[in-house]
Parts: structure tokens; sequence; C-alpha cells
């Protein structure tokens, strides 16, 4: 996309924060619809992380707990978002993979590889956002980061569901 769209992203997501309303829905569906035209690329995936997360620590408040509460509903509304991302992908995939003459075995397992490396690229996005920002900033990513390593995310979950579902069903093996 555009730097353009970046641009309008990372202003949606600041003003979302700067609101302080519903955080959480707001920056989810900000990612979803630029995410909803299926352009899966890990770098258009990752630009438009950078610029929500971005938008996030511009809106956010210099008051530590503050902060911290708008960056966990920042991440949890990403991590929805991509969850919603890989359910509509996996349906995409299955609708495709019904005509066979068009997606092939290789383009399944292709488009497979993509959703399950849609969390890995979701946490690489934010430890890099993290090292470009503030030290408050850093360290409460870093420790959300860490923390949904351990106790799994959404997308990982949502992943992991569908890519299971669709190798049963397609009998595919990795």
């Amino acid at each position: 996309m555009t730097k353009n769209s970046r641009q309008q992203e990372q202003a949606a997501a600041r003003d979302s924060v700067i609101r302080g309303n519903d955080i959480h829905n707001e920056v989810c569906q900000i990612v979803v619809d630029a995410l909803k035209d299926g352009k899966m690329e890990p770098e258009h995936i990752k630009e438009v992380l950078r610029a929500v997360v971005n938008g996030a620590f511009e809106g956010e408040t210099d008051s530590e707990p503050e902060a911290k509460e708008v960056l966990q509903k920042t991440v949890a509304g990403i991590d929805d978002a991509l969850s919603q991302v890989a359910q509509a992908s996996s349906l995409a995939i299955e609708e495709a993979t019904g005509n066979v003459d068009e997606f092939t075995e290789h383009d399944l397992k292709r488009a497979l590889a993509d959703l399950n490396d849609l969390e890995k690229l979701f946490f690489d996005t934010l430890t890099e956002v993290a090292k470009g920002g503030q030290e408050l900033t850093s360290s409460t990513i870093n420790s959300i980061v860490e923390h949904l390593q351990q106790s799994s995310t959404s997308v990982g979950r949502t992943v992991a569901e569908t890519s299971s579902h669709l190798r049963n069903v397609h009998e595919i093996t990795s």
C-alpha cells in the first residue's frame, strides 16, 4: 500500500489512544481494515502493525500506569485483529482449494506457511518497534511480548486451529 495509508493508520491509532474510549476495539478495526484486502505479504503486515503501534505511542500519556494500559489494549487489539485475519485467510484458502485446477498442493502449503508465520511476525514487529521506543515503552512492550509468548496469543490459537483443520481436510503434510 501507500505511505499515505500507513500515515492514516498511524493517525487513527493515535486518535484512538487520545480519545481513550475503546482502544482495543478501535485498534482491532484499524488493523482489520488495513489487511482486509487479503494482502498477506509479511512486509505489508509489518508496516501496518508498525504504523498502529507507533500511532499508539504518539497518543499515550507520560503517566506510566496509563501508558502500560494503553499499550496492553493496543497489543490486545492487534492480536484480535490478526486472529480475525487468520480466520478469514483460512476460509479463503479452503474456498480456493475447491478449485483444484487453480490451487495446487504447493499453493496450499505456501498459504499454510504464511498463516503459521503470522504470530511470529506479530512478535517480531512488536520487538522491532520496542527497540525504537522510549525506555518505558520498550520495557512495557517487551514485557507484553514475553507474557504473550508464555501464555499464547489469540492469533496463535486461531492459526493452530485453522491450520490443523485445513491439514486434516486436505490431508497435507508439512
